[in-house]
């Protein structure tokens, strides 16, 4: 196996630890100690990334990615995903729905020492903003 298929497979074990088995454990194992993200989500390092996770796994305990693309090249890892979970605890200042939110992320990621030491990301949040009421569907789309 070449090392970037090495660590393609050891991204993918990563996600699924980290909210499939809600191993917060992950995190120690994949994300350097200087880690920092452009994402406002996200505060730098190990703790931040963890908050970030557990953010997500309380108000989306069943999360899970639909589909996971994740292409690795030297020191860059980008990883494409469909994700969906049901809305069961607050999540951006909005209380517990019960709805199944659908979104999608594209992150790239740098590595350093095998771990992820910074982050990028775009995430296409529209549907699931709709469906918590945070943004009013476009016009002719129901409501």
């Amino acid at each position: 196996m070449s090392d970037s298929e090495t660590i393609r497979q050891r991204f993918l074990a990563f996600r699924e630890r980290l909210y499939g088995r809600h191993d917060l454990a992950a995190v120690d194992d994949m994300v350097h100690p200087d880690f920092t993200s452009d994402s406002p989500l996200i505060r730098p390092g190990i703790e931040g990334y963890k908050e970030f996770a557990w953010m997500l796994q309380v108000a989306l305990s069943d999360l899970q990615a639909l589909r996971h693309d994740v292409v690795v090249e030297g020191d860059r890892l980008m990883a494409m995903a469909q994700w969906q979970g049901t809305h069961r605890g607050p999540l951006l200042g909005v209380a517990p729905t019960g709805a199944v939110l659908r979104f999608a992320t594209a992150d790239l990621y740098r590595l350093s020492d095998g771990q992820l030491v910074e982050h990028r990301d775009v995430v296409d949040r529209l549907e699931a903003s709709i469906v918590l009421g945070l943004v009013r569907p476009p016009a002719g789309k129901g409501a």
